[in-house]
Formats: structure tokens, sequence, C-alpha cells
């Protein structure tokens, strides 16, 4: 029997402490905080609506890397800035150029620090302003503000989601792009290129695809303990998920439907059993999630998959070029297109024309 939900920080954070085993620890002025690695945490802001702490505005990383908002070529700003007027890159949102201004993102662990409240603004501002009293560092912090009417909540459920398959060694992906009415919550991905990135130990099981873009950043210790995948290294599979926080039904049978979609998940706390043509991830009277593993989708269009993932291939690469500088990009345009001029036409174009290794080599040894 499924338990009721209480929409505070405390039931947060003993799902998280219970279900990923993330350590809990005594803060000194905000009572109990989360304990996560850079990379974990790094994850957990770009798919929750959460703050690094750089002043008293805080930084939000949630929609900063994005590249599509549909399954097709039309890029948008988000990872890749251009100017209007002529359309070229000349400004970019790369984590390269985060780097060079919050280092410390990519670097060290971080306290995860839970507030209860709606008046984010005054929150962060507040916050901030105690570590500095109290002779913190507030670089060693990041915010996140829980809204106890259950707003933003289907974010912690994405998270979480995301986390499971990526320690079973698939890509997960959160607000996907999709061609058609609606957006789902969050995908799984099974594909080749997670053999190859733990082959150069640049993942350890698996990775959310809007982390792919920091691997340079984040890869400098190389120390992956080989592990065990549920994924195949060869087949491609997109897996659709759609979370409710309350409701018992979903639109994930119009996902289904369209014939892209090889399994699926429905992420609803309460729900007790599964419907027949997907799986179910549900949180007991214990407070631990179960996954009810998903059957293959009835209308699973293996045409319609073998188009997507020239797509999904695509997709991936681009989120790959996002580990580079400008200069960088403008090196290897030139080598491979004979053109220098940066514009969404054009990296299209480039990752067209180069494979994984070739973009792989470029991430580890630059051009």
């Amino acid at each position: 029997m499924a338990k009721k939900i209480f929409f505070n920080k405390e039931y947060l954070l003993e799902l998280l402490k219970l279900n990923f085993q993330y350590k809990v620890i005594k803060d000194d002025i905000f009572d109990s905080v989360i304990e996560l690695d850079d990379r974990t945490a790094y994850r957990f802001c770009l798919t929750t609506n959460s703050y690094y702490l750089v002043d008293r505005y805080g930084l939000r990383l949630f929609g900063r890397f994005r590249t599509f908002n549909h399954r097709n070529y039309s890029l948008n700003q988000g990872l890749f800035l251009i100017e209007t007027n002529g359309g070229e890159i000349t400004n970019n949102n790369l984590p390269a150029q985060l780097y060079s201004s919050y280092p410390f993102i990519y670097e060290g662990k971080k306290k995860i620090i839970f507030i209860d409240g709606n008046d984010t603004p005054n929150i962060i501002t507040d916050t901030f302003k105690k570590l500095v009293a109290n002779n913190k560092n507030p670089q060693e912090y990041i915010l996140n503000v829980v809204h106890k009417d259950g707003s933003q909540w289907e974010h912690y459920f994405e998270f979480m989601a995301s986390e499971i398959f990526i320690k079973k060694g698939y890509f997960t992906d959160i607000q996907l792009p999709w061609s058609y009415h609606g957006k789902p919550d969050f995908g799984i991905y099974n594909h080749k290129l997670i053999g190859i990135l733990k082959s150069v130990n640049l993942i350890e099981n698996g990775a959310l695809i809007l982390e792919l873009s920091a691997l340079r950043l984040f890869n400098k210790k190389k120390n992956f303990e080989k592990g065990k995948s549920s994924a195949s290294k060869t087949d491609y599979e997109f897996i659709v998920g759609e979370v409710k926080t309350t409701q018992k039904k979903s639109q994930i049978l119009e996902y289904l439907k369209t014939g892209l979609c090889f399994k699926a998940y429905e992420f609803m706390p309460n729900k007790k059993e599964k419907e027949s043509y997907c799986g179910l991830i549900k949180i007991d009277s214990e407070n631990r999630i179960i996954v009810d593993s998903s059957p293959v989708n009835p209308y699973f269009d293996k045409d319609k998959s073998n188009k997507d993932l020239e797509w999904f291939e695509d997709y991936i690469k681009i989120h790959l070029l996002g580990n580079l500088s400008l200069e960088e990009l403008r090196k290897l345009m030139k080598k491979s297109l004979n053109q220098s001029k940066l514009t969404f036409q054009n990296i299209i174009k480039l990752v067209q024309a180069l494979d994984f290794n070739e973009i792989i080599e470029v991430i580890e040894n630059g051009i």
C-alpha cells in the first residue's frame, strides 16, 4: 500500500537517503543537509530548480543547456547562443565558459540545503547572507526550495527516475524533445555510445544527456571502477516516462501510440498496479521506490525507431560538442567542413560529418 505524500523537506530527505544512500549530515546552520559528489550534485541542479550560491541571487542550471524542443533539426538557443544579427555564434553558454567563471561547480563535494517555502528570491538572499555571516563558504552549498503545495515535485521524481536508470547503465533525459502533442517528463536510452564512453573511462555506468557536455570537466581524475550494466552495448532502445505526483492517470499511452518508444514507465508514487502497456515506478508504505518492469510497447514500430535513432545520434553528438570552446569548435569546423562561421546550420552539418570516436578524441586531447 502506498503512503501519503507529504510535500516537505523531511519527506524528500527520507526518499533520497533511503533509496539512493545519499549521506545526510548535520549542518550547524541548516540542520540536516545531503552531501553529494560534484557530479551527482550537478545532475541534481540540471533536473531540479536548485541554485548554486554564487551570490545573493543564486545560479540556476535548470533549462540552461537545452538544444532542441522537438525531435527535428531546429536548434534553439541554450547550450549554444547566437547573435541575432547574422546568425553566428559569438556568445556561448557552454560548460567551459561556466567553468571559467565558477570552477567550483565541477569540483568538490556539495551540501544540498532544503528549505520549505515559496518566496524563492528572498530565501536565496537570506541563505547566502547566513552563510557569509557564519564564515561558511557558499561555494560548498546548493539551495533547493521545497514547495509544500506539491509544485515542482515532478522534477524531484524525474531526478530519481534518472538516477535509477543511470545506475543501470542507461542514458537519461528530462523534458524530452518531442514532435507530437505534449512533452514527456523523462526518457531512458540504450545506445552503443554508453559502452564507448565507459571504455575510455568518461562515465562509470550511464549518464544524463545534459551531463555529456561536461565530460571533460568532470573526468580529470578518471578513477571509475568497472561496473555491470543492465543496458546492451549495441541495441538502440528508447523508453519514455511520465510523472504524476498525485494523479493516477497519465498520457503515456499517447506517447506509446507514436510507435517510437520501445517501452514506457509511469512514475506515480501512490499508484498500486501498473497498466498492461507500461511499467510503474511507485513508493511503498516504507518510502521505498519500487520499479515494476515494463512490457514491450504493443505499438512499437521498428522503422520509426530506426528513423528516430538517426536524430538521437545527432542530438547526443551536439551535447558532446558542448565540451569544446568556441575556438575549438571553429577549428573543428574548418577541418571537417572547410567553414569557420559558427551558425546553427553549420553545427548540425558538423555533427553529421563526425562520428563518436572523432568527437571523443577531441574531448580528450583537444584539436
